[in-house]
């Protein structure tokens, strides 16, 4: 029988791969250190109940899916969908920013009246 840190650390494993991120990102995510990720993945840590509601967070996920003891292959899919167009999402709009500043940039450096 798997312990309760043996299967959290599992389930976000199995939900950070199926997003495709690495630690860092769901470090970055989760407001915390890759390295306290790592931790808990490799079961040296067991999160507070606040960090594993920030790690459902960047899942998108309800906490207690975090416990499941099973995934299934359908929701799995349908989270990895999610968090596809979210980060697409994300980088669409910090592109349309950097685009924005650049402009704004040029009409400042040109002194363009845009009146």
């Amino acid at each position: 029988m798997e312990n309760i840190r043996e299967l959290l650390a599992s389930n976000i494993k199995s939900y950070r791969a199926a997003r495709g991120w690495s630690q860092a990102k769901l470090a970055e995510k989760a407001k915390t250190s890759t390295q306290y990720i790592g931790m808990i993945e490799t079961k040296i840590k067991f999160p507070s109940s606040s960090m594993i509601h920030r790690l459902a967070e960047a899942f998108n996920i309800d906490p207690a899916e975090l416990f499941f003891k099973e995934i299934d292959p359908e929701t799995t899919m349908k989270n990895a969908r999610k968090a596809v167009i979210e980060d697409f999402g994300e980088k669409i709009c910090r592109m349309v920013i950097n685009l924005i500043e650049e402009k704004v940039k040029e009409i400042d450096e040109n002194n363009i009246d845009t009146y």
